[in-house]
């Protein structure tokens, strides 16, 4: 299920499944603004030093 609840362009997991036709979510097809509280931000980039 998180495959179908996270947006493959912006990295967001929402509280519910994406349509497959869009591929993404509705933010990043048209620019609709999803209400923040329906979704959790992506997983921080680490960069850490070796």
């Amino acid at each position: 299920m998180a495959a179908r609840q996270t947006c493959g362009d912006c990295g967001r997991r929402f509280h519910f499944c994406l349509s497959k036709k869009l591929g993404c979510c509705l933010e990043c097809h048209d620019g609709t603004p999803a209400d923040p509280s329906s979704y959790t931000a992506p997983p921080a980039t680490h960069r850490l030093a070796a």
